[in-house]
């Protein structure tokens, strides 16, 4: 029986579940939940039933388990109320005569892309426990830091590996490490009881943990525990755990010698194998010492400094007692066999960086293909231990070919990743060549950076660079997915970097897309008076930290990081895969990017030469990105009735189809009532798309028919601003009243049409198909294509089954009504009659209207203003109509020019504005040089080339237009992107 969680209970789970305290035959599971609930846990062995263990009520949950089997595997899951709240984990308990492994890792709790490198080599690595060496939760320890810099990163590792904590020096600078206790169970299982040093055993091997940070003097409390502790203890292997290193070539805090003088000589009285440290953000592994000195294998101790878990890496050198030091984030493994002990040093690619092998007794089997570990040179994997693998592992221990490896493997894959010289830059995620058609490149719709301190209210959106660094700079991307024909398979984001840094940045999704992006560029304090997103904005409690304390919509998701780039150099791209952030289907999304380095990283933002590029591969055609049918049909009939949606697709503003299907007998009076409910499908419209990016279609259908009837809806294009279409079908016979109600609310289509679409002014479909009795009854409404304002289709159709039967028909005009996609802010038209012109405004500034005679009429554009629509709405247009065909030099010339005119647009003065529209002519130029040179290597179509050179030529009539006239006016006031528009004539 295996336990599935559900949504029934108001309690959600908000951390865990982990496991603490784990021993032979028992186990701790720690969850917390939103709400408080009963808390329970049921456990069950693998294959057996589950038993349901109580425990209290409220938002922690800590239950023990004990009377289990040693070496056993179970099952478990949290339960608040009664329900799952997670689906099953699998843990195994302790044995103390099998061989085991565990993982060591230290400083890893920076919530930073390399802390999550090393995280995705452990997920690959197989171990039975995680030891940690301290620095768990950067900076201070604070408790709202704990879920993004542990909890969350380490989720799918810490609900079946049991964690053993220790603490680090920044973990007790809040309330002295009092946060730290409140989410660890240890054993406390010293004199004092105190939860800040223990021991455990696990196999034959026993541990002990210290805090460093407290006294370990001769004499102390924690140096009289480790005596006697290490004194009784009688298992094979003895090891301890602490933060501070005390054998370091490391440059920034070296040896502590002080606690060297304090516990070698116990170290060495009671025959220590192996210390574990942290705090160096290094790796060096010492040769065997005694009374510091080197000694021969097997005669004395090996220290271990295990800090690169994640945090920015120190310089280290090397010293007389240094068998291997390196600086690299990693995490050590351990196995342990009876009496050997093999550490190992694991790179994030899986390599081995070192190892040694430490023996007890009698003569080790030699190391060997199947013993499961990587332990000779020329094993890339051991069975299950294949961290250096995209795939399995071979039965001769190298990595079995898998499509993601980096390697073409014929005659399976054509190509692999950047192994395509069959098909350059068009390999998709199956390694198979693509088609152009395959993939969209994306310049952002918008991107800025916030920043602390005296910028704290300064807008930075026109800013040429983006920056990130520690505490102080966030980055903010925006890319509009509206226009996705298919679902995102994968998705790649590309940055150019300006400034290096040893973190290049962690990447989080942001659910809210609606900041804006501003258009002061940060140079002064002018920049505090633009409109775009600003660091005040985001830090809602001013304590100069973006966290989880904050509320502000635009807070990065930190439980959803994704893996971002490592260390980054100057004048070069670095990609990164994004793909989790895009899987919710067309619209708007956000990304944030943070470093926890010190040393700011800057990126090109998308005003530069260089801009942030996403690259999406999308699904094969044909694939919606949702699609929900929800139908329902009553029937007594002996034949089938069908109702069938086929999608539509809808290139307008507003777009509305229903379809109602009502059929009754000869001998039945009936009344039918259909009510559709309102959908919204928001796209920019690729051209020659045929299948919607997003269909829902709710169809009800009652019928007491011995007649097969179908409704079909097909395609509906249309580029008005509102169109509905309505197809009803009756089928009445000689004796039967029929009355058919039909109450539609809007289903709405919002896009930026397609290009090169016949219109018409105004449409009207009416399909009327009478047949006999006995043949199936079908009502179509067949593609319809109009560019009015509102259009009203009305199909009826009469089936009658003797001379006198009654036809009936519905028509519906149905009220627009637009729903936008989370992100982007609501537009609807205003109303005709009007007292002012702010009665008239619709958010657009690319189409204004003014209250002429108190009614609202379309308005001419002037100036600049009319340049810069003519190219970037139209230029949206263009694009959406090349859509994933459109080549990236083409779409950055295109994104230059707006941006230059944008530029010319917001200038404070004529003179600056003239000189950047002449340097926008001259980007629509290249712009239009490299079209003919796309158009003539046919990388984007006929229909996508002349709607392009339309684009191109309109915007530099204007543009010219607007440079002959002269303004007389000397000077013009700054007006920022967005809705306002200029207010001068020029």
């Amino acid at each position: 029986m295996r336990l599935a969680p559900s949504t029934a209970t108001a309690a959600t789970l908000t951390r865990g579940p982990y496991l603490q305290l784990l021993t032979r035959q028992s186990v701790t599971v720690v969850w917390n939940t939103e709400a408080a609930a009963a808390c329970a846990l049921a456990i069950r062995p693998l294959d057996g039933m589950p038993t349901v263990r109580a425990g209290g009520t409220g938002t922690v949950c800590a239950i023990a388990v004990d009377g289990l089997t040693p070496g056993a595997a179970y099952a478990y899951a949290p339960l608040a109320d009664g329900v799952p709240l997670a689906p099953e984990a699998v843990f195994r308990t302790d044995d103390a005569n099998r061989p085991f492994s565990f993982l060591v890792i230290g400083d890893s709790g920076c919530d930073c892309s390399d802390q999550l490198a090393v995280r995705d080599t452990m997920l690959k690595t197989p171990a039975d426990f995680i030891l940690h060496t301290g620095d768990m939760v950067y900076d201070t320890g604070a408790p709202q830091d704990f879920d993004p810099s542990f909890f969350a990163p380490y989720r799918d590792l810490i609900r079946r590996l049991v964690l053993w904590p220790c603490l680090g020096n920044h973990d007790v600078e809040t309330a002295g490490g009092a946060p730290w206790r409140d989410v660890f169970h240890t054993p406390a299982n010293n004199p004092a009881g105190s939860e800040d040093y223990y021991s455990f055993d696990d196999g034959n091997a026993h541990v002990v943990v210290l805090d460093s940070n407290a006294s370990t003097r001769p004499g102390s409390a924690q140096y009289t525990f480790l005596d006697h502790d290490l004194a009784a203890s009688t298992a094979t292997w003895k090891l301890v755990a602490f933060h501070h290193t005390i054998y370091s070539s490391g440059g920034v805090h070296g040896s502590n010698l002080t606690i060297r003088a304090n516990l070698v000589p116990l170290f060495d009285a009671h025959g220590v194998d192996l210390v574990l440290m942290g705090h160096e953000h290094n790796y060096e592994r010492t040769k065997p010492l005694r009374g510091n000195q080197v000694v021969s294998a097997g005669q004395g101790t090996t220290y271990i400094t295990t800090g690169g878990g994640g945090q920015a890496l120190y310089r280290v050198g090397s010293s007389s007692f240094t068998a291997h030091s390196e600086s690299v984030h990693h995490f050590t493994r351990l196995a342990v066999n009876d009496g050997s002990l093999l550490a190992q040093m694991i790179r994030t690619d899986g390599t081995i960086g070192d190892e040694v092998m430490l023996m007890k007794g009698g003569v080790p089997l030699p190391p060997r293909c199947g013993d499961g570990l990587v332990n000779q040179p020329g094993e890339q994997c051991d069975g299950a231990d294949r961290a250096a693998c995209a795939g399995p592992c071979a039965a001769d221990c190298t990595c079995a070919p898998v499509c993601g490896d980096g390697r073409v493997d014929p005659p399976a894959e054509a190509c692999d990743g950047s192994d395509d010289a069959a098909c350059p830059g068009l390999c998709l995620s199956s390694c198979r060549c693509g088609d152009p058609a395959d993939f969209l490149t994306l310049p952002p719709a918008a991107d800025t950076f916030i920043e602390s301190g005296t910028q704290a209210t300064w807008d930075h959106g026109a800013a040429a660079h983006l920056d990130a660094s520690a505490l102080s700079d966030l980055i903010y991307l925006k890319f509009d997915l509206s226009a996705v024909p298919a679902p995102v398979t994968r998705a790649t984001l590309m940055l150019h970097c300006i400034d290096g840094s040893d973190d290049g940045g962690a990447i989080y999704p942001v659910a809210d897309s609606r900041w804006v992006e501003g258009d002061r560029t940060g140079l002064d304090a002018t920049s505090a008076l633009g409109p775009g997103l600003k660091w005040s904005d985001v830090d809602t409690n001013g304590d100069v930290v973006v966290d989880t304390r904050d509320t502000s919509p635009w807070l990065p998701e930190f439980a959803r990081a994704m893996r971002g780039f490592g260390s980054v150099v100057a004048g070069r791209d670095f990609t990164v895969d994004v793909t989790p952030a895009f899987q919710a289907g067309p619209g708007l999304y956000a990304l944030a990017i943070t470093t926890n380095s010190s040393n700011k990283v800057t990126y090109s933002s998308r005003e530069s030469a260089t801009p942030p590029v996403l690259r999406v591969e999308l699904a094969p055609p044909g694939t919606t990105t949702t699609t929900s049918t929800s139908m329902t049909s009553t029937t007594s009939s002996t034949v089938p009735t069908t109702s069938t949606t086929v999608p539509t697709t809808s290139t307008s503003t507003t777009s509305t189809t229903t379809s109602v299907t009502s059929t009754t007998s000869t001998t039945t009076t009936s009344t039918t009532s259909s009510t559709t409910s309102s959908t919204s499908t928001t796209s920019t419209t690729v051209l020659a798309t045929t299948t919607s990016t997003t269909s829902t279609t709710t169809t009800t259908s009652t019928t007491s028919s011995t007649v097969p009837t179908t409704s079909t809806t097909v395609p509906t294009t249309s580029t008005s601003t509102t169109s509905t279409t309505t197809s009803a079908t009756s089928t009445t016979s000689a004796t039967t009243t029929s009355t058919t109600s039909s109450t539609t609310s809007s289903t709405s289509t919002t896009s930026t049409t397609v290009l090169a679409t016949t219109t018409s002014t105004t449409s009207t479909t009416t399909t009327t198909s009478t047949t006999s009795s006995t043949v199936p009854t079908t009502s179509t409404t067949v593609p319809a294509t109009t560019t009015s304002t509102t259009t009203t289709s009305t199909s009826t159709t009469t089936t009658p089954t003797s001379p006198s039967a009654t036809t009936s028909t519905t028509t519906s005009v149905v009220p627009s009504t637009t729903t936008l996609p989370p992100g982007t802010t609501s537009t609807t038209t205003p109303p005709d009659d009007c007292q002012t012109d702010a009665d008239c405004d619709r958010d657009d500034p690319c189409r204004p209207r003014r209250c002429v005679a108190q009614r609202c009429q379309d308005a001419p554009l002037m100036g600049l203003e009319a340049v810069r629509c003519a190219l970037a709405l139209e230029g949206e247009r263009a694009l959406a109509c090349g859509g994933r065909r459109l080549p990236p030099t083409l779409s950055l010339a295109l994104g230059r020019t707006r941006a230059a005119i944008e530029a010319a647009e917001s200038s404070g003065s004529v003179k600056h504005a003239r000189n950047a529209l002449r340097g926008a002519l001259r980007l629509l130029d290249a712009a239009a040089r490299k079209l003919r040179k796309t158009e003539a290597s046919h990388a984007i179509d006929a229909d996508c080339g002349r709607a392009l050179r339309g684009v191109l030529r309109d915007a530099r009539v204007l543009a010219k237009r607007y440079l002959k006239n002269r303004p007389e006016t000397a000077a013009r006031t700054a007006v920022p992107r967005g809705p306002q528009r200029i207010g001068t004539a020029d």
